[in-house]
């Protein structure tokens, strides 16, 4: 009974760096997160990297935009069906398909670039085909830390160190391409990129653990409460909402900041700006998973996205140094926010439709930051960085009130989360 109660203690203990240590050396783990965090690190790259490359091979930004933005709908829509591969069959066999279709599709798409003066059907075609079969790690990575932490708490844990990994791959990546391009061949980070995800891909699939994953039991994806599709459970569509409302505020900001820099005077002061943000979003993820308040996680993610919205409201004061602490302050609730949508999933949809579900969170974000990066853009050139602002808080806080009211819908349940049934049973075993 001792040793059984050290054990639940041990499975409940999180906070802090021997927390991310346990959970990043659990059983089966470290292949899992090295690959994946080479395949995250890449993947930060390859929109940079195209838009480098195409820029200097034919000179024109209209050229490399209008690629990038192929090439992110693409991602976007592979995300989706990855995910439900993934759920369906485990990560090996599907990554290693991938894998085989998207190093080769890279490899046309690099030669085609430096041939193309022009966006043509088939240059269409290759970008979208090359970013839809990309192997997205950070789906499949996310798919399997329920397998190797079945504790609450522990996962949750794993689900900030995604966050705050992928924050910290989007901070070093651009420089890493920038330096590259000039210092190299301009393709040279596109190349390498590609490169580097195939292989992950590959070591992935391959370590001991993803192939002991063979995907949902054909029993359990029959059953009938079970066969419903992911957008039709109970608080996807409000955590969707929730996704979107994250993506366009990331939108108007990302594409405010700059402009706001430039009408300081300031422009080179963007990059240090967004720096800050990555770096507070990464402080924010580390002291959220210490102690989360509240414990709620329905009632977290409204009050997170709240706390996104006003705290940006000292862009419309201080000059720079007011936009240096909104941006530090609005950072430090971007990760928890990530983090608290990760936690939901497990209790929102079935394990077999976990994968699927993340996949389209992760291309609501991008579509949602799509928008407000083009409706922020629209509206500076005719209004100014502040209204873009303006309307950009109007946005998170618009979306945060309908993630409100529907936020019942959000509130945990025993019948697919079994980490949380098991802690529950865990529990009582001790108290008895």
């Amino acid at each position: 009974m001792r040793l059984r109660s050290r054990r639940i203690r041990r499975d409940t203990q999180h906070d802090g760096a021997s927390g991310y240590r346990a959970v990043l050396t659990a059983h089966g783990a470290p292949p899992l997160v090295v690959w994946s965090l080479l395949g995250r690190l890449a993947f930060a790259m390859t929109n940079l990297s195209l838009l480098l490359y195409v820029s200097a091979t034919s000179g024109s930004y209209a050229l490399a935009g209008s690629m990038t933005a192929v090439s992110l709908i693409g991602t976007a829509a592979g995300a989706i069906g990855q995910g439900r591969l993934i759920d369906r069959f485990g990560p090996s066999r599907p990554l290693l398909v991938l894998a085989a279709a998207y190093g080769p599709l890279s490899l046309a798409l690099i030669a085609m670039v430096s041939a193309q003066r022009s966006l043509n059907l088939p240059l269409v075609c290759v970008v979208l085909a090359q970013s839809a079969t990309q192997p997205l790690l950070a789906v499949v990575s996310r798919s399997m830390w329920p397998r190797l932490v079945p504790a609450v708490s522990p996962r949750r844990t794993a689900y900030s160190y995604e966050t705050i990994s992928t924050e910290t791959c989007y901070l070093i990546a651009p420089a890493i391409a920038a330096t590259l391009a000039a210092t190299l061949w301009p393709g040279t980070p596109l190349t390498l990129a590609s490169g580097v995800i195939t292989m992950a891909a590959i070591g992935f699939a391959l370590a001991p653990a993803a192939r002991r994953h063979r995907g949902a039991e054909r029993s359990a994806v029959q059953s009938p409460e079970h066969t419903q599709a992911v957008l039709h459970h109970r608080g996807m569509p409000i955590l969707l909402m929730a996704a979107l409302g994250f993506g366009v505020g990331v939108g108007f900001v990302a594409v405010g900041v700059p402009a706001a820099a430039s009408a300081l005077g300031m422009p080179t002061a963007a990059g240090l700006l967004l720096a800050a943000w990555s770096v507070s979003s990464v402080v924010g993820g580390l002291g959220y998973n210490r102690r989360p308040r509240p414990s709620e996680a329905s009632l977290r993610l409204p009050l997170l996205m709240a706390a996104f919205g006003l705290l940006l409201c000292p862009v419309f004061i201080g000059g720079f140094y007011g936009i240096a602490a909104a941006m530090i302050l609005t950072g430090l609730t971007l990760a928890p926010q990530l983090t608290t949508q990760n936690t939901l999933l497990d209790s929102l949809v079935p394990p077999h439709q976990v994968s699927e579900a993340f996949g389209w969170v992760t291309t609501v974000i991008a579509l949602g930051n799509a928008a407000g990066q083009a409706a922020s853009g629209a509206v500076i050139e005719h209004s100014g960085h502040k209204m873009a602002f303006l309307i950009g808080i109007a946005s998170i806080l618009g979306f945060t009130a309908v993630v409100s009211f529907g936020r019942r819908r959000l509130q945990v349940t025993d019948v697919f989360d079994s980490g949380v049934s098991r802690s529950k049973t865990a529990a009582r075993t001790v108290a008895t």
